[in-house]
């Protein structure tokens, strides 16, 4: 019972380490190549479609009500997202650097 005890308290501690230590960088989302930014340099935020947990179809984004670009321009980043149904498009934000 004695070893458990200590096999308990060492995965018990391997947790708390592992909760402790810090975040990863990066992230990676599948059929979206990393790309790098130089400092400064303004970056396009693009919508794709809305899903709903009411039905199973999605629904295009500028289907609903929100902010939308004078013009819609599609940008399909790989294969994997024009056989998937997504459809890529730009919108009004952009992102830039803070001092």
């Amino acid at each position: 019972m004695r070893s458990s005890g200590a096999a308990v308290c060492g995965v018990l501690l391997l947790a708390l380490l592992a909760s402790l230590s810090t975040g990863v960088s990066a992230f990676y989302l599948p059929g979206v190549a990393p790309r790098d930014y130089a400092k400064g340099q303004v970056i396009e935020v693009k919508v794709v479609k809305l899903d709903s947990i009411k039905t199973q179809l999605p629904f295009d984004f500028y289907s609903l009500p929100f902010c939308r670009p004078p013009r819609v321009v599609e940008s399909a980043e790989g294969l994997g997202e024009v056989l998937s149904g997504d459809r890529i498009e730009n919108s009004l934000y952009k992102v830039n650097q803070c001092a």
